[in-house]
């Protein structure tokens, strides 16, 4: 029996993975497990509660918080590196033999981890969400350089659109490189042909890339435009760790109008996105549930690398309050529809590595 690992750090990673965790981990010739680098230990293990039970773990950590801080990220990187790649491995007496395939995703510090260990463990490694670009190698950062390197040493690259897939396989002429429908994200966000959620005069904003959180003078204007917003709708601004500590460092204060909340499970946070009429955010994933889910959406940064998952109702603010402001008032109340009419990412991906033979037959 064949084995893939999938080894997540982060809940993005974690979220976008579970669809494809699940789907794998039935096929009767295959044995999936995911190896968890534990940064965001607490949150990661709240989202895979309820997989198949035939999914198995390896636990490569001993903190029992998530990473928030950043000095606390370099201390746990180093000792992640010394303990489970310079010095232990998979203990596979004919590992350079190994078969067997790790799955990494993205481009946080676990990517990259991820590489290191399959790499150091002979497993062929597969990058889901590849070919991504700002086209400026310190932003954001590390982020860009994660992708470069994740990308250069990968064997099998996986993206969601024509530039990424161009890209890849231009500079990547000896690699496999496969294209899917849609990220695999959207096997998260349930029927949406379906579904019929009643709309909230609610504002849904979250914030959390270090290069807005670092800055004093982006947080100031996001509070800025939340307050100006607050008078109209509910604002509701969902915390990340980092960026509570970032207020707390610029003892930045949070007007009464705006309620602010401990992050949400998975599930949760996607039905009150449905009945929200506005998002706010810097996330690149929550970009892409806002895309799939129709919702008028600012992206709280200069650009992205997410093109695809783009349409009229979003709008990357450069950080302009004025224009953001504006843009809400006069596109709140619209929507879009997106239609999703191909094969579901996980099957893609599963029949493309039987048909490369990465993987035997059922």
């Amino acid at each position: 029996m064949e084995k893939i690992y999938f080894f997540i750090g982060t809940k993005a990673q974690a979220i976008k993975c579970i669809s494809l965790i699940n789907f794998l981990s039935y096929k009767p010739n295959l044995s999936v497990v995911i190896v968890n680098s534990g940064q965001h230990t607490k949150i990661t293990e709240s989202i895979f509660k309820n997989l198949n039970s035939k999914v198995n773990y390896v636990n490569l950590f001993s903190n029992k918080q998530n990473i928030s801080k950043y000095l606390t990220g370099i201390i746990w990187t180093l000792k992640f590196i010394f303990k489970n790649i310079i010095f232990k491995t998979l203990g596979n007496k004919e590992s350079k033999k190994n078969k067997s395939i790790c799955i990494v995703h993205g481009d946080t510090v676990s990517t990259l981890l991820g590489l290191l260990w399959a790499k150091r463990n002979h497993c062929k490694v597969l990058h889901l969400e590849s070919g991504l670009t700002s086209k400026s190698i310190l932003n954001p950062f590390p982020e860009e350089a994660i992708r470069k390197i994740t990308a250069r040493f990968s064997d099998i690259l996986v993206c969601f659109d024509a530039d990424a897939f161009n890209r890849l396989k231009n500079k990547y002429k000896n690699k496999y490189v496969l294209k899917v429908s849609e990220n695999t994200i959207i096997e998260t966000l349930g029927n949406l042909e379906s579904e019929k959620v009643k709309k909230r005069d609610l504002i849904i904003a979250t914030l959390h890339r270090t290069e807005n959180i670092l800055s004093k003078k982006r947080l100031i204007n996001f509070i800025k435009l939340l307050e100006k917003l607050s008078y109209k709708f509910e604002v509701r601004w969902y915390l990340h760790e980092p960026t509570l500590n970032s207020l707390k460092k610029y003892k930045l204060k949070i007007s009464k109008n705006i309620n602010t909340f401990n992050l949400l499970d998975h599930e949760e946070f996607i039905n009150l996105l449905k009945q929200s009429k506005l998002v706010i955010t810097d996330g690149g994933s929550i970009q892409e549930e806002c895309f799939y889910l129709g919702l008028t959406t600012i992206i709280w940064r200069n650009a992205t690398e997410r093109p695809y998952a783009l349409n009229n109702n979003m709008f990357i603010s450069n950080f302009d309050v004025a224009k953001s402001h504006d843009f809400v008032l006069d596109n709140v109340n619209k929507q879009f529809k997106f239609k999703f009419t191909g094969e579901l990412p996980s099957a893609e991906i599963y029949k493309y590595l039987k048909d490369k033979n990465f993987i035997l037959n059922d």
